[in-house]
């Protein structure tokens, strides 16, 4: 298998060849921002969403991007393309660049742009929606979640403790407070309202997170964001997570005890088909066209 490619300052290289200096500021403060767009069958979903989102977090860190930042859509097709890749997540970074190691702002930076892919399973309209197992752990990330930014370890020893419990996901709590998972954000179906936390500074505006909550309400559900607590969780109907990569997928455990009887609730389930419809629109993906189908999907239960 031939090595896949990297797009690095302004130039395609094999992964192999593309080398940072190690006087970064991303690897030595974090000192930068991200973004991850899912492509489907070649086409990326919510491309606008992520763009924007990407311009918010690079002026909320003061970060002039690189020319090359303007061109991040056809830079990253290009990059699937080359890489035979058309399902996957494609990988944005910008940093403020090399400079000798101190903590104010370099005077003229350079700032570093990587675009990279990692390949992911195909739309598959046959799939059943996933069903994960959650614990919860005290939130001790910065105060302002809402960037996207590197500064993600926080992140990974969270997701870590899931591992280690042999669950998929950790779920944040701030002073008794949802806020959203360590890669994830978190909705919960309680007395029949559709709430998840307020997007504010402590959580991140999920793209997916806004498509879902889009599709609720167009469903006639009532949505509420509005922060919930650990009891809330557990009285929940139902609790599902969505991520660009995650999609929808539903909870059915949290700290060992079930969701509801266990299983994804009617509810999640057809938000997920919703959601699939979604991306099947805007990317251009028939039934009949993705893996493991050859008519239309069968109505789920």
């Amino acid at each position: 298998m031939d090595e896949p490619l990297v797009f690095l300052n302004g130039r395609f290289l094999p992964r192999s060849q593309a080398t940072l200096d190690i006087e970064d500021r991303g690897v030595m403060f974090a000192d930068g921002v991200y973004e991850v767009v899912h492509f489907y069958a070649g086409r990326p979903f919510a491309m606008a969403a992520h763009q924007a989102r990407l311009q918010r977090s690079l002026q909320a860190i003061a970060l002039t991007p690189p020319a090359e930042a303007c061109r991040l859509a056809p830079i990253s097709a290009e990059l699937v393309q080359r890489n035979r890749t058309p399902d996957a997540g494609v990988y944005w970074q910008i940093t403020r660049g090399p400079a000798p190691r101190q903590h104010a702002f370099p005077a003229r930076p350079r700032p570093t742009l990587l675009v990279m892919t990692q390949p992911v399973g195909p739309l598959d309209f046959a799939a059943p929606v996933s069903a994960l197992r959650c614990i919860t752990t005290e939130d001790v990330r910065w105060q302002h979640c809402c960037y996207k930014t590197l500064m993600l370890l926080a992140n990974v020893l969270a997701k870590e403790k899931a591992h280690q419990a042999g669950c998929e996901e950790a779920i944040l709590l701030r002073q008794g407070r949802v806020t959203e998972g360590s890669s994830t954000n978190v909705l919960a179906l309680v007395q029949g309202t559709l709430r998840t936390h307020p997007a504010d500074q402590w959580i991140l505006e999920g793209v997916t997170r806004g498509v879902v909550l889009d599709l609720a309400r167009r469903r006639g559900l009532r949505v509420v964001e509005q922060a919930l607590t650990l009891d809330d969780l557990h009285a929940a109907e139902e609790v599902f997570l969505t991520g660009s990569t995650t999609e929808l997928a539903a909870v059915t455990a949290i700290d060992g005890r079930p969701v509801a009887d266990g299983r994804p609730g009617p509810v999640t389930t057809a938000l997920y088909q919703a959601f699939i419809d979604c991306v099947a629109a805007e990317c251009g993906i028939t039934p009949a066209s993705a893996p493991g189908t050859s008519a239309a999907p069968a109505p789920r239960a």
